[in-house]
């Protein structure tokens, strides 16, 4: 994402920063299409998934535990699948981006999805809400710098790309990239990441796809399609076959075991 490469080139400070809690129904929507976002902001989704209308009247969707970055300057409105009488609980924090002679910082107006949650971003966001709510001002910029540090982690080293995998196996990206991404040949890059994580890359892959598979059944009202599309498996057979694979059940068997029919 190019517009990030100012994170990586460009000492910055984070101000004028909020993190209130919210509560969204079927119902409830935001609307940035006429008046722009006045400032950036960072999105991470619970329980439900978000529609994003864009300007161009094109729609763009977020699921559960993805991060979504919302531009100072970006135009759209969002509204939440939400089953009715119930309520999902997003976190979303403002702020101001400059450089270090004060100067804003721009990511563009486009909203950029980040990255799928590993379980180490959530308590983050979770953590800039209590301190915000606190009015803990110090506290809640050095939480918002360490989310910036595990969202961007510029310095240290990510061995075989796996923290990169962790964070973007919903895209669809190749083994023979990851390995040139790691500067290694595809097969030492094979023989290394299987000495690490004891899988193949393909089977480490398709596991944190399951296991988000899995969260999306029991946790939101989308079809074995959709779910299907937003892990980029090939085709919805495929992903029933991985998934078996994985949990030794079909999605619906899992359904029926695990939660509740939606």
């Amino acid at each position: 994402m190019q517009e990030l490469n100012l994170l990586f080139h460009t000492d910055f400070n984070i101000d004028s920063i909020t993190s209130a809690h919210r509560s969204w129904n079927a119902e409830t929507r935001y609307n940035w299409l006429e008046i722009p976002r006045t400032r950036h902001g960072l999105m991470l989704l619970t329980d439900y998934p978000a529609v994003f209308q864009l300007p161009d009247g094109s729609s763009q969707q977020g699921n559960p535990g993805e991060v979504f970055l919302l531009p100072k300057g970006a135009r759209y409105a969002v509204g939440f699948s939400v089953p009715k009488n119930l309520w999902t609980h997003p976190v979303v924090i403002n702020f101001r981006l400059t450089d270090l002679q004060g100067a804003e910082l721009s990511f563009g107006d486009k909203i950029l999805k980040l990255c799928a949650d590993d379980g180490t971003l959530t308590p983050l966001f979770l953590a800039t809400e209590e301190l915000y709510k606190q009015a803990a001002p110090v506290l809640l910029k050095a939480k918002v710098y360490e989310l910036f540090g595990t969202l961007f982690p510029i310095t240290q080293k990510d061995e075989c790309c796996i923290q990169y995998i962790n964070r973007h196996y919903t895209e669809n990206f190749s083994i023979p990239y990851l390995a040139q991404r790691s500067a290694m040949s595809e097969a030492v890059y094979r023989k290394k990441f299987k000495q690490i994580t004891g899988k193949s890359p393909i089977r480490y892959i398709n596991h944190l796809k399951i296991e988000k598979a899995c969260q999306l059944i029991l946790s939101c009202d989308l079809s074995m399609q959709e779910i299907s599309d937003f892990l980029n498996f090939y085709n919805l057979p495929y992903f029933y076959k991985v998934f078996r694979d994985v949990t030794g059940l079909t999605p619906l068997q899992y359904r029926m075991e695990h939660g509740t029919k939606l």
